[in-house]
This record gives structure tokens, sequence and C-alpha cells, in this order.
């Protein structure tokens, strides 16, 4: 139990960070996360935006991701046509700290030959390219949808107003010290965290 709500506070003061322009690529913020906010988790670091190697060390990750809806005016600006991602929600941006190897993304993962160095997608790629790595899964219009029908809003989708980024964080632990006496270790908490 203590596990699991460490992992919800981790997962809630990194989306806060994230949402407030902190850039995770960078060294220091990792190890806030790493030495501060995740100790005792047993939790390293890799890569950084998750394009180098995987390290296969490590108890936790932690995956950061930047969505945004496509609109029409969107694809005018950048002069770009077809707008083939018209009304779609498409990452703009991942970061993945930590053992890459333990969970992916319950929302997609964006091939890493469309990012830059600092996981950024170009707004060409993302508004135009149909390879589907850049779409965000269904399941985040349904639980955005959800969340805006239980603050009062409509749910219609598109939910994201035009230029709205949804900042989102997912969060995984496992728990290798808990097996013992020949238990399985197998098994972790996971969170999501969006913040609009």
């Amino acid at each position: 139990m203590g596990r699991y709500i460490q992992c919800v506070q981790v997962g809630r003061d990194v989306a806060h960070m994230y949402s407030d322009g902190v850039d995770f690529t960078q060294t220091t913020p990792q190890n806030i996360i790493i030495q501060q906010l995740a100790n005792g988790i047993g939790m390293t670091t890799s890569g950084g935006n998750g394009l180098n190697p995987a390290d296969s060390t490590g108890n936790g990750v932690i995956i950061f991701s930047q969505i945004q809806t496509v609109y029409q005016v969107d694809c005018t600006a950048a002069a770009v046509s077809p707008c083939t991602n018209l009304g779609l929600p498409v990452f703009t941006q991942r970061i993945v700290v930590g053992n890459t190897s333990l969970r992916a993304s319950n929302f997609g993962t964006p091939t890493s030959t469309l990012m830059d160095a600092s996981g950024n997608i170009s707004p060409s790629v993302y508004l135009s390219n149909s390879n589907a790595t850049v779409r965000v899964a269904a399941a985040f219009e349904a639980q955005l949808s959800a969340a805006a029908v239980s603050a009062g809003l409509s749910g219609t989708a598109p939910v994201q107003p035009q230029g709205n980024i949804v900042y989102m964080v997912e969060t995984y632990f496992q728990y290798p010290d808990i097996g013992f006496l020949g238990w399985s270790t197998a098994g972790g908490a996971y969170t999501c965290f969006m913040f609009n």
C-alpha cells in the first residue's frame, strides 16, 4: 500500500512539474526524481528521451507525453497540406526516464525516428504523418472525455480546445523487494496523471 501511495505521489508531483515547464531531458530534474521523489524505489535513469538503448536495471519508469488535438488552423499556420491528422490527438513530445523495459505507455509510443534529441516531434510530422504511432490511442480521448463530463463540461470529441496541450505522465514502479519466501516478484503500481 505504501509503495502504491508513493507511486501516486511521484506521478502527481512530476506531472505538475512537467506541466510547469520542467525539462526532464536534463540531468538535474531527472536526479530530483531518482534521488528525492522516488527515493527507496531503486529507480535509475537511462537515455532521457528514451531514444538511447534501454536501461535494463532499476525498478521504475516514468513516461512523459505532450498531446495536442490537431485543428485546421494548426495546419494552415504551418502551411501543411493535406492535414492528415485533423481532429485527432497526436503526440508532440515523448520523454522516458528509467527502465524502459518495464512498461510501455497505455496510449501508444511514437516512433523514435520521428523525434529530435529532446523527444520533440515537429509540427510538419505530427500534423501530416499518417504513421499511426504519431496518433494517440483512442483510450486517451475516452479518458479526457470522461474527465470533462465529471467537471461539468461537454465530453464531445475533440475535447481539447485548439492550441491546448495535455501534459501526461505515466509512472510505473515494480515491487521486487516485496517478493520473499518464494512469492512472486511480478507486479507493481501504475498511475497516470494528465494536466491541461
